[in-house]
């Protein structure tokens, strides 16, 4: 598959569409958009140098309006006006026939029909109800984004997996890990990796003293980013041989249980919801593989959320949220269990009714030693499991 357009006409129209419906709903007819992952949402452009934390403002912003018709009105930080212009004159919006134009350096906020976190405390979950989704469900271009950039992140991923070595530094593996991206048009926003004496390092962070060693499982965990789509993704790699068999063992009890998680991602259901039912679900799975304090996995690591143009987790779920799950919005689980500290990640969609989507990393690959096949529900779906830096 070749590399998607960042924005098409098609996907831009449903955007707005979507967003009118939700901005009308609530009682506006304007938004002021602040932050980075909401402007390339709707422009298909980057705007902020690097990534900023979500629902942070970023130097570019935008008020859409929608009625009595469509219009785009830009704002930025005065250094950032003459790329404005630019964005401008090329924009998706031009091929919609969709007024635009630039503003200064701020909107006026005067008016009640805007809205804007200034004006109304529930701004930033409206705006990810907005933004969140996949406006046109499973197909359109921002599917299409989704599809390629997950199959590219995994084939990167498998491809540096046999390129690691004993003694290789964090620094050594962090700089494959980023040119292999960038080659790939794909930026990084989270880099992790688990390396000598980090194995209980939930979220390792690089050391100078870091090291690959042998017989010793590294964890590649990386959140890339391909304008306003995410992959989640962890890859563990075994130095020197094939894992053992507890490890193994380990790792699909880890596997179930995740699975097991990620069909409580439905519409409607909320934070605390989520979070109450990994107790059951990991009980149950140590049980099953006859692993002894696996249960206390549940709650080791955090317990997954909502991804988004907003940035890698738009917020994790926590035991006394509220936060009700949005349909055809992303998310990604990944627990990482206490026996081995392994570590396992899923990406899916929740959908309009049922089960979630759980998204296939490997339908490009025919070597069936990379992956797990797994059932579920009446399907059956392709997972990571743990490969061998000697070979798959």
């Amino acid at each position: 598959m070749e590399r998607p357009f960042s924005i098409t006409k098609g996907e831009f129209c449903a955007k707005l569409s979507h967003l009118k419906r939700v901005i009308h709903a609530n009682g506006y007819d304007a938004i002021y958009l602040e932050s980075e992952g909401a402007m390339r949402w709707l422009t298909g452009y980057r705007h902020q140098v690097v990534d900023i934390a979500p629902q942070a403002r970023t130097t570019v912003q935008a008020v859409v309006q929608v009625a009595p018709e469509y219009n785009i009105t830009f704002f930025s930080d005065p250094w950032e006006a003459n790329r404005v212009h630019d964005i401008l004159a090329a924009g998706i919006w031009n091929e919609c026939n969709i007024s635009a134009g630039y503003g200064g350096a701020e909107p006026d906020f005067s008016s009640p029909r805007l809205l804007s976190s200034q004006v109304d405390k529930r701004y930033a979950e409206l705006e990810r109800s907005i933004i969140s989704v996949l406006a046109e469900g499973l197909e359109g271009n921002q599917w299409d984004k989704l599809q390629w950039l997950v199959a590219e992140s995994r084939k990167t991923l498998i491809e540096l997996s046999t390129r690691l070595t004993e003694g290789m530094t964090g620094w050594d593996l962090r700089t494959e890990l980023y040119h292999a991206y960038h080659e790939r048009h794909i930026e990084l926003n989270l880099v992790m990796l688990g390396l000598s004496g980090m194995q209980n390092h939930l979220h390792p962070v690089v050391m100078d003293d870091s090291r690959v060693e042998n017989e010793s499982i590294v964890k590649l965990v990386i959140g890339a980013r391909y304008f306003d789509m995410f992959h989640s993704a962890s890859q563990l790699v075994k130095i020197g041989g094939a894992p053992t068999r507890r490890e193994v063992t380990v790792h699909r009890a880890l596997q179930e249980a995740s699975l097991r998680y990620a069909n409580q991602y439905r519409v409607g259901n909320d934070e605390a919801q989520l979070y109450e039912s990994l107790g059951s679900i990991f009980a149950e799975v140590a049980k099953e593989y006859d692993l002894k304090g696996f249960e206390k996995s549940a709650y080791l690591h955090h317990a997954g959320g909502p991804l988004g143009p907003s940035g890698n987790r738009v917020f994790v779920v926590s035991r006394h949220g509220r936060r009700e799950l949005i349909a055809h919005e992303q998310f990604a689980v990944n627990p990482v269990d206490t026996l081995e500290f392994l570590k396992f990640e899923l990406q899916g969609v929740v959908l309009p009714e049922g089960a979630p989507a759980l998204i296939d990393e490997f339908s490009w690959c025919p070597d069936e030693r990379v992956y797990d096949t797994v059932p579920w529900h009446a399907e059956s779906i392709r997972v990571p499991t743990i490969l061998s830096s000697e070979g798959r």
